[in-house]
């Protein structure tokens, strides 16, 4: 699945679905118009379960949450109105190592932004992945508040992040290019627990041209739609969770093959609106189930 932070559609729930969701949520006194858009947006607490990771990346959900510290070594969430801080034990674990280290090696202080919803799931909008408790995007710019002192309630939901890059365009921001993100991005590419990072498709090539012939590191770094002024770790499946479909592991050169695409004459048709038109299918393809799993997630009690 695709991890672009975009608008998807809400992902189509039986009725089955419908009616666990709107049974717990009256139990946790969510509001019925709120349920009736997305029954995974309207619940605002984890459930009393233990945590697993369930289904993919982009078509799952997360039992057990745990809910990530407004701030701690080396980290301060931001955008928290979302209600979007919460993952497996697992992700915060790593978020806590990974933002340690970055700052012991004295590159700074993170700032998170989404990770999943109290119970994982599908989003009404921002993101088609993020759905089982192991994607993180982290800021690319460091605001010096931030290092300083824990922020307002406000300033964590108003400050703005530097664009690294010009989505449009399609170039690199030279003027706003921070030496510390190599740097910060070997970190947690050399972590076994990541799988994949996506920044966008200059960034790659910027890192590619700094790294020359020490790249290992950046086969994990994958370019993406978006990712201009954040970075999307994504973690491999915890030990144990069974129910978890992993992604397959990178293959092929760090920095050549598919980066190549995202700078050629048919990326910037697509960019540009000039590629021509595919046909319509005759039937729109038919959205994948939830994991049979993710019923008794949504209709379970919260946590205390």
């Amino acid at each position: 699945m695709s991890p672009i932070s975009i608008s998807v559609t809400p992902h189509s729930l039986t009725a089955r679905f419908l009616g666990l969701a709107l049974f717990s949520a009256l139990l946790l006194g969510s509001a019925a118009p709120a349920l009736a858009k997305n029954p995974w947006e309207a619940i605002k607490r984890p459930s009393n379960q233990l945590p697993e990771s369930i289904g993919s990346y982009s078509n799952g959900c997360l039992s057990g949450a745990e809910k990530m510290p407004l701030r701690g070594e080396g980290f301060q969430l931001v955008r928290t109105g979302r209600n979007r801080h919460y993952g497996s034990p697992y992700l915060v674990e790593f978020l806590k190592d990974f933002s340690n280290a970055v700052e012991e090696n004295g590159l700074g202080r993170l700032q998170i932004g989404d990770m999943s919803m109290a119970r994982g799931g599908p989003f009404s909008s921002g993101h088609a992945s993020h759905q089982m408790g192991l994607d993180a995007d982290i800021w690319f710019s460091q605001d010096k508040r931030a290092a300083e002192r824990p922020l307002t309630a406000w300033e964590r939901d108003n400050i703005s992040a530097t664009p690294i890059a010009d989505d449009r365009k399609h170039i690199l921001l030279k003027r706003n290019w921070d030496p510390r993100i190599p740097g910060i991005l070997r970190i947690a590419s050399e972590d076994p627990r990541v799988a994949r990072i996506f920044v966008h498709p200059t960034i790659k090539r910027k890192m590619c041209d700094i790294a020359g012939n020490d790249n290992e590191w950046l086969r994990k770094v994958r370019p993406w739609w978006g990712h201009n002024y954040h970075f999307h770790v994504r973690l491999n499946c915890p030990p144990g969770d069974s129910s978890c479909v992993p992604q397959p592991k990178v293959s092929g050169k760090p920095c050549e093959g598919g980066l190549d695409w995202w700078f050629s004459d048919e990326f910037y048709a697509i960019l540009n609106g000039t590629a021509p038109a595919k046909p319509k299918p005759e039937k729109p393809p038919k959205k994948p189930e939830m994991p049979a799993q993710c019923a008794q997630v949504l209709s379970a009690p919260a946590a205390p």
